[in-house]
């Protein structure tokens, strides 16, 4: 499938539209996604609605994820359609190539990690690694976040520098929260995935520079992120619209992805050096 063909029906700034256009889009590319939804009370009224895709297998697989929902007002196109369109790609193209991988289109994002918390608090099965997806078209430089778990088996392929290389990426030391916080990393290595300008990950080197500390990150922490220009094109930017999606950002992290999905497990080293 065309990584944009459901662009436009998923970037809407309305929540209920968004939902059907990403059922519509399951059904026209044959994907049947289990639901996952929790029951409305007075402490959520409006409750997290979540779409899974697994193998039938129970064997350790990667997982992939994205939040669909947008942030309020917004037709959320960088944020986080475009991401939610590479997935639907990825999911036809590993279900016809036999790769087992599960994947998860989150809800709530915006409202506080409300579907990847209902995800997790309810999940049962394992996996060998998360990626998680947010803000996948715009810019020229993949940025991969391990939080301190590159060197875990699992997530070797995908932070190999390498293969980051040859699309283009690079590992980076910080990277705004999403909805990776909701999955413990002593689960499984969990990694974040965002495509940006280039020079914008020179402002995540200076900001991991500084550190969390017991006061947590400093007040120059919130200036450097608003002079990053992928900021405009998430949280309600001026850019988080459909005409300033670029095609050739969200084809960098589908092939990039594909292509750490289908790499052989790296070798298995023996002896001290």
């Amino acid at each position: 499938m065309e990584l944009q063909t459901h662009l436009a029906a998923l970037a809407q700034p309305d929540a209920a539209a968004r939902r059907a256009a990403l059922e519509a889009a399951f059904a026209a590319e044959g994907l049947v996604p289990e639901l996952q939804t929790e029951e409305a009370d007075e402490t959520h009224p409006d409750p997290a609605c979540n779409y899974l895709l697994f193998p039938e297998s129970d064997a350790l697989c990667p997982l992939l994820c994205a939040h669909y929902d947008g942030h309020p007002g917004s037709p959320g196109a960088n944020d986080n359609a475009a991401a939610v369109c590479i997935l639907l790609a990825l999911a036809k193209a590993t279900r016809e190539q036999g790769i087992p991988v599960g994947f998860a289109f989150l809800d709530g994002e915006e409202k506080g990690h409300t579907g990847a918390k209902l995800f997790e608090a309810a999940r049962t099965r394992e996996f060998s690694v998360v990626v998680n997806l947010d803000v996948c078209g715009y810019g020229d430089t993949l940025a991969l976040y391990a939080k301190g778990g590159e060197k875990k088996p699992a997530a070797a392929v995908f932070c190999d520098k390498k293969r980051l290389a040859a699309h283009h990426g690079r590992m980076v030391r910080y990277l705004p929260e999403g909805d990776e916080c909701c999955f413990p990393s002593r689960r499984q290595p969990v990694l974040s995935l965002a495509v940006m300008p280039q020079w914008d990950t020179k402002f995540l080197d200076a900001i991991a520079a500084h550190g969390g500390g017991f006061l947590g990150r400093p007040p120059e922490m919130q200036m450097m992120l608003g002079e990053m220009e992928v900021m405009s094109t998430m949280h309600g930017g001026f850019r988080d619209k459909v005409q300033w999606v670029q095609p050739a950002a969200m084809q960098q992290v589908y092939d990039y992805l594909l292509d750490a999905l289908t790499a052989p497990p790296p070798a298995k080293r023996f002896g001290l050096f």
